[in-house]
């Protein structure tokens, strides 16, 4: 009979096929037992010949290659999971690229273990980044080594589906991931494993390399998703509470605070800043400024991420309203607008 593989790595992409084959071929490199990994594909309304590269694709490894309507991340990895034969599940992200111990260190950070969940790190490839991908880049690693330091615990808010395993019942038990989150879907989840007493750890030389390139507006997009999805984590009475986010506020340097406070009573001056932000970032990399490149990006992030928090609350107003410290700090009071009925985790 064949034996059942150790680890099923779900993959789901679209419209990176040159991508996903060096991911795939890194694969293909791991120090593992290739009859024990076995590799899904989720081709998520690729029209790029992506599903056809992978389906030739010469592995060393089981492969299977699904197709779907682009329905988002979350919808694709449930798609893998319902495939998965497991009993672990190791998620990948189709612009990362393992290193050859990947899977090994998934493996040994779970031995003995049936109530973890491993992140391992991304870290930013060597090659010049666009200014923004740099300081995303950089926020993770400071992350990464926090945690290293023992200064805080590995956390739901580490857990990326570019390089993250956990078992695929306890997966199954809370029910995979929420269709309705098309970005931090995998945090979304994490908040729910968390809740059924899964256990954080972080695997250091489970290490891949994130070769993200987006551009400047898609970045700020997601900035701006990122700041209606923790709202909307909030209303779920996740840990993510309304006080995390008075916090979160809290935490910006005093003229971060007065700059998102005057953004949000004036958004045509923010949208200037956020291009002027860009312009900035832009011109500092070219001239090796890297600090100023840094700050200018910090400030579109926020500006974006509060923009995404004041629309999903119902308008820039009761944001305004809304992040008055004492409106978070006791969970009790209704969230802006409307009346709470439970109280935030």
């Amino acid at each position: 009979m064949e034996r059942a593989p150790a680890f099923s790595a779900i993959l789901p992409t679209y419209q990176r096929r040159e991508s996903l084959r060096r991911v795939l071929e890194r694969l293909g490199r791991q120090a593992y037992p290739t009859d024990r990994l076995e590799i899904i594909v989720v081709c998520d309304g690729c029209t790029d010949g992506s599903a056809e590269m992978a389906r030739s694709f010469d592995a060393r490894f089981p492969l299977t290659v699904l197709e779907q309507p682009n329905q988002g991340p979350a919808v694709a990895r449930n798609q893998g999971l319902a495939h998965a034969r497991g009993p672990f599940v190791l998620f990948v992200d189709d612009d990362v690229l393992p290193e050859p111990s990947f899977v090994a260190e998934h493996a040994a950070a779970h031995e003995g273990r049936e109530d973890r969940v491993v992140i391992g790190p991304l870290m930013p490839s060597p090659q010049r980044h666009l200014p923004w991908v740099d300081w995303e880049g950089r926020k993770l690693v400071e992350q990464y080594r926090l945690i290293e330091a023992g200064v805080y615990k590995p956390s739901p808010y580490q857990f990326f589906t570019g390089n993250a395993s956990v078992r695929l019942d306890a997966l199954r038990r809370v029910g995979g991931f929420d269709p309705a989150f098309r970005r931090a879907e995998d945090v979304e989840l994490a908040l729910r494993l968390q809740a059924s007493r899964m256990d954080f750890v972080l695997a250091p030389r489970a290490g891949a390399l994130h070769e993200a390139d987006r551009p400047y507006a898609s970045w700020l997009r997601a900035a701006y998703q990122y700041g209606r999805n923790d709202v909307r984590l909030a209303d779920k009475g996740t840990a993510h509470s309304y006080k995390r986010l008075a916090d979160t506020f809290e935490m910006r340097h005093p003229l971060m605070q007065s700059a998102i406070k005057t953004g949000l009573r004036n958004r045509r001056a923010a949208a200037a800043l956020r291009t002027g932000a860009g312009m900035v970032a832009r011109s500092a990399a070219a001239r090796r400024i890297a600090a100023l490149g840094r700050v200018a990006c910090s400030v579109a992030f926020n500006f974006e991420y509060w923009r995404g928090v004041g629309d999903e609350l119902g308008g820039e107003s009761l944001l305004r309203d809304a992040i008055v410290p004492w409106r978070f700090r006791h969970d009790a009071e209704p969230r802006p607008g409307e009346a709470r009925t439970t109280s935030s985790c």
